[in-house]
Formats: C-alpha cells, sequence, structure tokens
C-alpha cells in the first residue's frame, strides 16, 4: 500500500472539486481527477500503478485518462535510469509555450472548415454561412490570442511579482 493513499481530507475534496471542474472544460471527470492528484502532491511524479492505487481507479481508465492529459499538454511522462516504469507529472510547459500549442489547433480547424466550405456544391445556405465565419473566428481568435500571449510573456514577471506582493 502506498504511502500516498493517505491523504488529507483537504486533498481528497480538492482532487475531487478538480474533476468536477475539469469535466465543465469538456475533459472526463477522472481527467480532472489525474490533474487535481498531481496538483496537490509534493513529489515530482507519479507511477502509472500509484495513481490508479491512489484513486481507486481501473487500469483501463487511468491509461485513457493519462493519454487525454498527455494529449492537452496538462501531463507529461517521465522515465528515470534503471527504472522500467513510467511516471507521469505536471507537464514542465509553461503556460505561454502550452497555450501556443493549443491554439495552432484553432489555424488546423479553421482550415478544416474551409475545407467542407470549398467541397460543397451549395455555398449560399446557413450552414456555408456558419462554417465561412466559424473558420473566421478562429483564424481571427489565433491571431489574438498569440499577441496575448507574447504580452505575457514580456510581463509576467512584473504581474507575477505584484501577485507575490499582494500575498505578503
Amino acid at each position: 500500500m502506498s504511502t500516498f493513499t493517505q491523504l488529507s481530507q483537504e486533498k481528497l475534496n480538492y482532487i475531487e472539486q478538480t474533476g468536477l471542474l475539469l469535466e465543465k472544460f469538456g475533459l472526463t471527470r477522472m481527467a480532472g481527477r489525474v490533474f487535481g492528484l498531481l496538483s496537490v502532491l509534493d513529489v515530482e511524479a507519479l507511477s502509472f500503478d500509484e495513481i490508479r492505487e491512489i484513486l481507486g481507479a481501473s487500469k483501463g481508465s487511468i491509461s485513457s485518462t493519462v493519454k487525454l492529459l498527455q494529449q492537452v499538454n496538462f501531463v507529461e511522462a517521465v522515465s528515470y535510469p534503471g527504472d522500467r516504469k513510467t511516471y507521469f507529472r505536471m507537464n514542465s510547459l509553461n503556460i505561454g509555450e502550452m497555450l501556443k500549442i493549443r491554439i495552432q489547433m484553432f489555424g488546423t480547424l479553421s482550415a478544416h472548415l474551409d475545407k467542407a466550405l470549398s467541397i460543397k456544391e451549395k455555398n449560399d445556405d446557413q450552414l456555408s454561412v456558419w462554417l465561412n465565419e466559424t473558420s473566421t473566428f478562429y483564424n481571427w481568435l489565433q491571431t489574438e490570442i498569440s499577441q496575448v500571449i507574447d504580452k505575457w510573456e514580456t510581463e509576467k514577471k512584473h504581474v507575477l511579482s505584484k501577485k507575490t506582493e499582494r500575498k505578503h
């Protein structure tokens, strides 16, 4: 039995709340639980079996969950020399890098919607208007978010120091 199974009630509540929160963002509740677990433990990484044991979940559930969390760049797999196990931890990408990877998908989706519009035979219907507007929006959004991320990278030290000052 892992020593991690003795989590405080506060941490257990946080893990469950994270599951519910990320479910509202379109992820699974288990994905939120794994994310919450990795957020509150004071260890660098957990093995697959440790995650499964702590959350009391099946191998299949944890396997699909860590794959999903890796796809959305919330979690990364790590290994250690001499150890055959795979461990998982919060992704080491900074938030700007993580978001830039995600917003590239907006451009991909926009191009995909443009393709649908180009192969439709009828382009004056309500669906065509929706495809055009949605594609244009995602292109616009990709540009706008990229600018916000660049601004964040320029100003983050100042913003973070102000947050630290307010805590003290």
